[in-house]
């Protein structure tokens, strides 16, 4: 298997971490057990909590070690992306950013929990952890781009062109559009 490969595998798998990461910390906003782990990083005086883990406590450990396995497979996709995408800077630049991001996200969960869930610092945890999902999705969509279909890559760079010239155009573009002239369109500017 290709490096290249691996890393493709390993931005999917991170997506997928997050996602799930998210999730679980809505189902912790949700149903109120932000203090069930009233520490952090440990949760009831320990990092292995699991025989006396039950209702709260459950809930938000479950977010915990999600965040965990999270944050291992970006140092992975980092570490691929070192090794393998130096070529390409961008994927590079975004692995290294989420890695940092993670590591923020970890920290700030952190200081969530040892503020007793203040709602700024909740909300600023949540924003961030959007903010590593669309970077996370972007590196997937970057890395998977030679297995576009050609149409749609031509769609994407026609529609883009349009939104120079016309902000709304992006809006009405369409990807099985052929370009070519439609009864009652016009092909050039109003008279």
């Amino acid at each position: 298997m290709r490096g290249h490969d691996l890393f493709r595998y390993a931005a999917v798998a991170a997506l997928v971490a997050c996602y799930v990461t998210i999730i679980l910390g809505g189902n912790v906003i949700a149903s109120d057990s932000g203090l069930g782990c009233p520490s952090w990083p440990a949760c009831n005086g320990s990092f292995t909590p699991l025989p006396a883990v039950s209702g709260a406590s459950a809930v938000e450990w479950s977010h915990r070690v999600s965040a965990f396995f999270l944050a291992v497979v970006i140092v992975i996709l980092s570490a691929l992306a070192l090794a393998y995408e130096r070529r390409r800077p961008v994927l590079l630049k975004l692995s290294l950013f989420s890695l940092v991001l993670v590591v923020g996200l970890a920290l700030l969960g952190g200081a969530v929990v040892d503020s007793s869930l203040n709602l700024a610092l909740v909300l600023l945890h949540f924003a961030l952890a959007t903010i590593l999902f669309g970077i996370l999705l972007i590196l997937v969509l970057l890395s998977n781009l030679r297995s576009l279909s050609r149409r749609w890559v031509n769609w994407a760079v026609q529609a883009g062109e349009e939104r120079e010239a016309d902000p709304y155009a992006l809006a009405e573009a369409d990807p099985s559009d052929d370009g070519a002239a439609r009864p009652g369109s016009s092909p050039g500017p109003e008279g």
